[in-house]
């Protein structure tokens, strides 16, 4: 290994280069053949199984808060598993256990995170929820992950101490120092993302550079040799990655340092492209599968864009820092030195920011949709803010063993500073054209959800965003929080078909989310404790209540309105399935019949009425009574397609077999979303897509 270190960093970049990616192939193929049968025949198909065995422990987190990588133990057979709720754990941890191995069902909506692929990727064959357990003995060769983690929790305490767990200041110091990121829909989140800053928010490669470049500024002023300065920056990088995690990011700038300041060991002239080949290919030996990821890919095209490109930009932004050819620079006082070292400080970070964010355009353009150029400013305030907090999180926590007041102090002072971070990156996020979506981001123009629970919920991607129905509580918290973060929309209005838990339920966590402008709704109270919660607080987030009136047409964007054909029925009715607002989207002249959990009674009743019900596509749910979607009902519709809910409880929540058989013997296209997932749909002028999420194949395309 020494003798390749040799030859990567005393070589010319050129050949090394091509060398890199031919062993990165190599590798990638060779690990990618040996994981890629047994895994994924793992996880072909849902299941769940009661296990007895060994658990070891591993030394990583899983790729979600309180999960662990492990590997379970069955006799001869061995898996490497994902540890659910493993917080109490500890890596090394050899525990004889019993519990439920699992394999969960593929996403069934588009926008989730893909827990399966990752799982693929990773070599996971499943996950393991721990019944019982008894340690049998702990690995001695755990112990320095051990201690680290250790000394996490306590440098958790030291930055932390003295702050309010709800001020910015201090998400941002967690975030910041330890990696412990808001939720992605927060408000402090969003700021960071939207003026292009995220690489500063999280722990990642500047993050761990930083670090080294702390304890090279206090070396500097020690009279130590510069090998030895060299070898404890190595130290206190390789300490922090394990301090935070070992998250990939982190491991990643820790191996490309140490090839970059191993050049100063063997005496010889540092280059950043071997040291970047060499990174490469350790890196991608350790973990093949790392080459899909996002992170991966921004870490190593960031770089090479600020190794080949800084010299081009710092053309520009060196223009900041230049002297006057005429003027003899000897002749500069001290104050005039000190500040075109500064211009000079900031000339160099904006070449390197400008090259950065160029780099880091086309993956965030395909990856993300989405163009900040407002980061290559925003990164000027926020790399040295982020120094400063990252140093006074380590002088807070230092200083906090000797006194716990002055550790609080220094917290304060850093409470301020990343105070001002959060609001500089909030303020950089609100200037025009700062960040713009370069494509869209959702899969079409209409997503009908699929709660699994027999619950709806779908979102128009129309102006401002809308949405029919917003599906449960554990729905928004489980996915639609995620799905609306990453598709990066907002929303403007929701329209609610009746008061049922598994319809309104996450009213009031979508309401806090914020942005809602105003809700289209089928009554003005219900017994329902979310509705009750969502229709008292609306006011005070600025959200205008509309009740819902038969006949009236409510525009979402140009040619496409909503008409209620029903209006919400009075409390005597009973049940919240007998109280839908019924109610059809016209887009661009195609027409889509929204009936919620509609009975049979009321079926009929808006026959008898002359109810204007012609449409191309109805969306229904499942009524209590168990009785939805009656001939008489769908053939007074005149549409071709229907998509209906499911779920498996309560057992009327599951359409019958028999009536599906009746569906499609009768010519329509059905969407049992049981079977389908989420239906996408797209409108054109003369035509109307529909897909399955879950079954590519079953599609169809309506013509005018």
């Amino acid at each position: 290994m020494g003798l390749i270190l040799l030859a990567f960093l005393t070589s010319r970049p050129q050949w090394i280069w091509w060398a890199a990616v031919v062993v990165v192939s190599i590798l990638v193929s060779w690990r990618a053949a040996l994981l890629e049968k047994p895994v994924k025949a793992s996880l072909a198909e849902a299941r769940s199984e009661f296990v007895e065995g060994i658990l070891t422990v591993g030394r990583q987190s899983g790729p979600f808060a309180g999960e662990r990588y492990g590997k379970l133990r069955e006799g001869e057979s061995e898996r490497k598993v994902i540890v659910m709720k493993a917080q109490d754990y500890q890596p090394g941890q050899v525990l004889e256990i019993r519990g439920k191995f699992f394999v969960p069902d593929r996403e069934r909506n588009p926008g989730v995170f893909p827990r399966l692929d990752l799982w693929e990727r990773s070599g996971v064959h499943g996950g393991l929820a721990v019944r019982e357990e008894k340690q049998i003995r702990l690995n001695w060769y755990s112990a320095p992950l051990r201690w680290a983690e250790s000394l996490r929790e306590s440098l958790h305490d030291g930055i932390t101490r003295g702050l309010s767990e709800e001020s910015n200041g201090r998400a941002v110091i967690q975030a910041m120092v330890l990696g412990e990121k808001p939720p992605g829909d927060s408000e402090v989140s969003r700021a960071f993302r939207e003026s292009g800053a995220m690489h500063v928010f999280a722990v990642s490669g500047l993050h761990v550079t930083l670090v080294g470049g702390i304890f090279w500024m206090v070396l500097m002023y020690l009279p130590i040799p510069r090998r030895i300065g060299v070898f404890i920056v190595i130290l206190a990088m390789v300490t922090y990655a394990f301090v935070t995690g070992l998250r990939p990011p982190a491991i990643r700038a820790t191996v490309m340092a140490v090839c970059f300041l191993g050049a100063y060991f063997l005496r010889r002239r540092p280059s950043l492209f071997n040291a970047l080949a060499l990174s490469l290919v350790l890196v991608v030996f350790w973990k093949p599968s790392q080459v899909h990821e996002v992170g991966f890919q921004l870490s190593y095209g960031v770089l090479l864009a600020i190794g080949l490109g800084v010299g081009v930009a710092l053309k520009f932004t060196g223009k900041i820092a230049e002297l006057d050819p005429f003027f003899p620079s000897r002749l500069l006082t001290d104050g005039q030195r000190r500040v075109m070292a500064v211009r000079t400080y900031f000339a160099n970070l904006g070449a390197s920011s400008l090259a950065a964010w160029l780099g880091s355009l086309p993956i965030m353009i395909w990856h993300f949709g989405v163009v900040t150029p407002i980061a290559v400013f925003a990164s000027l305030i926020l790399i040295p803010a982020t120094l400063v907090i990252l140093a006074l999180g380590f002088l807070a926590t230092t200083v906090g063993v000797l006194s716990p007041v002055l550790g609080s102090g220094v917290n304060q002072a850093n409470s301020g500073v990343a105070t001002f971070a959060y609001y500089t990156a909030k303020g950089f996020s609100k200037i025009p054209l700062g960040h713009w979506q370069s494509r869209r981001l959702t899969p079409g123009d209409w997503v009908v959800f699929d709660c699994h629970d027999g619950g709806a919920a779908s979102f128009l991607d129309v102006e401002g965003g809308a949405m029919i129905d917003v599906g449960g509580r554990s729905f928004f918290y489980e996915q639609l929080r995620s799905i609306l973060g990453r598709w990066n929309v907002e929303l403007k209005t929701v329209l609610v078909t009746h008061p049922d838990g598994d319809h309104a339920g996450g009213l009031p966590q979508l309401l806090k989310r914020g942005g809602l402008e105003e809700a289209i709704l089928p009554m003005p109270q219900a017994r329902s404790p979310s509705y009750r919660e969502f229709v008292a607080r609306a006011d005070d987030f600025g959200c205008q209540k509309i009740l819902g009136t038969t006949g009236e047409l409510y525009e979402l964007e140009d040619r496409v309105w909503v008409e209620i054909l029903r209006e919400g029925q009075p409390s005597s009715r009973g049940i919240a399935d007998n109280r839908i607002m019924v109610m059809k989207v016209h887009w661009k002249g195609w027409k889509v019949l929204i009936t919620g959990d509609l009975g049979i009674n009321d079926e009929l009743a808006l026959i008898e009425d002359g109810t204007d019900l012609s449409a191309d596509v109805i969306v229904m749910g499942r009524h209590a009574w168990g009785v939805s979607g009656q001939h008489q009902f769908l053939e007074a519709t005149g549409a071709k397609v229907v998509i209906t809910s499911a779920g498996s409880f309560p057992s009327y929540e599951m359409p019958k077999e028999r009536w599906l058989k009746h569906v499609r013997l009768e010519g329509y296209h059905l969407f049992n979303q049981w079977e389908s997932g989420a239906v996408i749909m797209d409108f054109d002028e003369d035509e109307l897509r529909l897909r399955s999420f879950l079954q590519p194949d079953d599609e169809i395309t309506l013509q005018r």
